[in-house]
Parts: C-alpha cells; structure tokens; sequence
C-alpha cells in the first residue's frame, strides 16, 4: 500500500492521519483510504 505524508511537514504543521475520511459538500459518503491502494489518508493541520 502506499503512503500519503512521507516526507516531513513544513514549520507550524503537522500530519494528521485516518483511514477514513468524509467527503466535503452535500454528500454522506464516507471513503475508505484501503479501498484507494492508500494505509491512511494524510492532511496537514496548524499546530
């Protein structure tokens, strides 16, 4: 599987990290990071 989030975070952020994820908008849909060939879905926040 691959992985999101491999090389470091700039200064002020940090990786946060979770197989599943919402899908932004009107929509409920829920995906699945497993069913995209991903471990974990990235995303960078402020610290």
């Amino acid at each position: 599987m691959t992985k999101l989030g491999n090389y470091p975070a700039p200064e002020g952020f940090r990786w946060i990290f979770c197989r599943y994820r919402k899908v932004r908008g009107k929509s409920e849909k829920i995906l699945d990071a497993h069913e995209y060939g991903y471990e974990a879905w990235a995303f960078l926040v402020r610290c």
